[in-house]
């Protein structure tokens, strides 16, 4: 059984009595956002596989192998030649099998839209903690989407 302490995360929602004169904050980094000044969010996923190295190394090697082998063949090289060729293709090959088995990176963000119209940038390759940041967003717009309902009703 795995007895690892929880990762922590790296953004954190602190009641009023922490921060009396602000009320409940968000802290996402070394940003602190008044939850009263929430006025949305967008929450996107980037999902990337970044295979143009792969793809460069599979053609230099390609065009190496080919070039020793026409040197071989045609020109009238040593034929020790091929063992570059075969050097070169194996490392062709071996580009083109990482090309076929590389995984994507996924990327979370988070922008939270303040009532001024400032934006504040989150990202983090953790799916958890993407999810349970948007839970907590969720939530606190629902809470104030009701204040300000019972405001209006008041008035």
């Amino acid at each position: 059984m795995d007895q690892r302490p929880a990762k922590p995360m790296t953004w954190e929602l602190t009641s009023a009595a922490r921060t009396p004169h602000l009320g409940a904050v968000l802290r996402l980094g070394a940003r602190a956002i008044p939850v009263a000044d929430i006025k949305g969010f967008i929450g996107t996923s980037d999902r990337e596989a970044d295979k143009k190295p792969a793809f460069a190394t599979l053609v230099v090697f390609c065009i190496a192998a080919l070039f020793f082998l026409l040197g071989v063949l045609d020109i009238g090289w040593r034929q020790r030649f091929l063992v570059a060729t075969c050097l070169f293709g194996f490392i062709a090959v071996s580009a083109l099998h990482d090309m076929a088995w590389l995984t994507t990176s996924c990327i979370y963000r988070v922008e939270v839209i303040t009532r001024s119209g400032e934006t504040v940038r989150y990202a983090t390759i953790d799916p958890s903690e993407h999810a349970a940041l948007l839970d907590v967003l969720a939530r606190v717009g629902a809470q104030l989407r009701a204040a300000n309902d019972d405001a209006m009703i008041a008035a």
